[in-house]
């Protein structure tokens, strides 16, 4: 992916309008007409926020034995500037960078060496973390270094500029001037500004805890209105929090996480409003598993009994009065609803344009459903229907809002927002193709639901609406009703190459949300953890 030349680095060279135009070798470019190219600097900040300068090497070419910040370069052609910097930082100071924000993505300069060498580049300035027992300095770019106190080193550039290199001593009062959205000056709140976000793994527990938390608060209040249970083994807010904890893949805090780190989200209110969001959205989908099962009468959800079996198992154990079916569904149905109204209560903390956006998915989801009960009712199999219902159901609230709600915690413009949607409308086809495969065709022990139960309950799906174009004679007939036959119609099913034209959809669609993201201007990290993510949600066995 790096581009070298033989007779030394490759530079970026560029227009007057920033556009790079192509490449040359660094050591024949920099000349005394050295044409405009693309560089950066960076400023790298330890544990305690000290800044590290170095010293430039005595024979360095031009400006030797100079003081200047932490570190600068060349991005290689086709390197992004986040790679640049973690690259070069590493061949020059051994350091690894743990949190990198862009401060001055236009700063330009020009300068002239005392030997009549130019610098002529555009140079956008970073500041990153690092760890200062890490610093290995290489003695060919580095004579000394130090680390000091930010204010210290503005007053040391307005006092003695002739002490440093020519580009610090500009950037480093126009790093000074910058504010924070409250109007904070930028350098009372570095510390923040380059503390790396949370990994994923991380924010999933953030979810995970607060979710938690939300379930014990809960219970108890609860134990205050029904101190007893007659029939259920468990209150509500205790088999809730059993459902909760029997897993689940947490795609949608994922997708939130990574979107929110492509779009330059930072640790702070924005990274709490991150994880409020996406715990709402988990205890949405409690409900939504609950009342679906309901539903599509559905025996069991992630390997166990699903709710309303439970709760009639219950109630016949406990030879209770009354009609233990009827019983286990109404219950059933209660549990969705406190999981809902759960989740209502964390959303309702959320910023404005968060909890506008959390109302519309609560409704896409209710719509959707609808549409999926009265389409089964009504026969339908043609794939405009089934499409929709999958967006609706499965693609929007499980990829698509997640993605956005992750993105406006981080503060997201209008260009990332619509790049963030049309990487998800691929992405959440994707998802609600491979629900539909293992619907039909996946291992019980494996998805912890029953295989074929689309077929049985005669629900709207892309494969079934495939297999209606495809499917003749007795195979067409037996598909529209199954009945006890359901090993027969996933025969005729894949003896029509339905599976595998399915298969062949979800690469295609994946194909594409990567062709939405390449050359984006989101962050490299969020990227690429949104493509890896892309392809597990993709491929998924469960």
């Amino acid at each position: 992916m790096l581009h070298r030349l033989a007779s030394g680095d490759a530079v970026v060279l560029l227009d007057e309008q920033g556009n790079s135009i192509g490449f040359a070798p660094r050591l024949d470019v920099h000349t005394d007409a050295t044409p405009l190219h693309l560089a950066f600097s960076s400023y790298l900040f330890d544990e305690a926020g000290r800044l590290l300068l170095t010293r430039r090497a005595l024979h360095k070419r031009t400006w030797p034995g100079v003081w200047t910040n932490s570190c600068c370069g060349h991005p290689l052609p086709e390197e992004s500037q986040q790679e640049a910097v973690r690259r070069r930082v590493d061949e020059e100071l051994g350091l690894s960078i743990e949190g990198l924000t862009l401060v001055l993505p236009e700063f330009r300069y020009r300068a002239v060496d005392a030997s009549g060498v130019v610098e002529n580049e555009l140079c956008p300035v970073w500041v990153g973390r690092v760890c200062a027992a890490d610093l290995r300095p290489d003695p060919s770019e580095v004579a000394e270094h130090a680390w000091v106190a930010w204010p210290d080193l503005v007053r040391s550039v307005r006092a003695t500029p002739q002490a440093f290199s020519p580009w610090a001593v500009l950037q480093v009062p126009q790093v000074a001037a910058l504010v924070t959205d409250d109007g904070t000056p930028l350098v009372d709140r570095l510390d923040d500004l380059v503390a790396p976000v949370p990994d994923e793994v991380a924010t999933v527990a953030a979810v995970d805890a607060l979710v938690a938390g939300e379930l014990s608060s809960l219970r108890q209040q609860w134990s205050s209105w029904v101190p007893d249970v007659e029939v259920l083994a468990e209150d509500l807010p205790t088999w809730l929090g059993q459902l909760a904890a029997l897993g689940g893949k947490r795609f949608r805090p994922r997708l939130g996480h990574w979107a929110y780190v492509a779009c330059g989200g930072r640790p702070g209110a924005g990274y709490d409003t991150l994880v409020r969001a996406t715990a709402a959205l988990e205890l949405l989908h409690l409900f939504a598993l609950v009342h679906d099962d309901v539903m599509d009468e559905s025996a069991s959800r992630r390997g166990a009994p699903s709710a309303h079996v439970q709760a009639a198992g219950w109630h016949r154990a406990a030879s209770a009065d009354g009609d233990p079916d009827t019983f286990g569904r109404n219950l059933a149905i209660l549990l969705g609803d406190l999981a809902h109204a759960r989740a209502a209560r964390l959303a309702d903390e959320l910023p404005d344009d968060l909890r506008t956006t959390w109302h519309e998915l609560c409704l896409e989801l209710i719509a959707g459903q609808r549409a999926d009960l009265t389409g089964a009712a009504a026969g339908r199999r043609d794939r405009e229907h089934a499409e929709r219902i999958a967006r609706l159901k499965s693609g929007s609230y499980s990829v698509s809002r997640p993605l956005q709600l992750g993105a406006m915690a981080a503060g997201a413009d209008a260009e990332q927002l619509a790049l963030l949607e049309a990487f998800g409308d691929h992405v959440g086809r994707a998802f609600a193709l491979r629900d539909d495969l293992l619907g039909l065709w996946g291992d019980p022990a494996v998805t912890g639901k029953p295989a074929g139960d689309d077929l049985r309950s005669g629900k709207a799906t892309v494969i079934l609406a495939l297999a209606s174009e495809t499917l003749t004679g007795p195979d067409a007939a037996l598909l529209q009703h199954p009945d006890g036959r359901v090993d027969e119609a996933l025969a005729a099913l894949q003896r029509a190459g339905v599976e595998q034209r399915v298969e062949c959809l979800i690469g295609d669609e994946v194909r594409s949300a990567r062709t939405v993201l390449a050359g984006s201007g989101l962050r490299p990290e969020g990227i690429a953890g949104l493509l890896d993510l892309a392809g597990t949600i993709a491929w998924r066995r469960a």
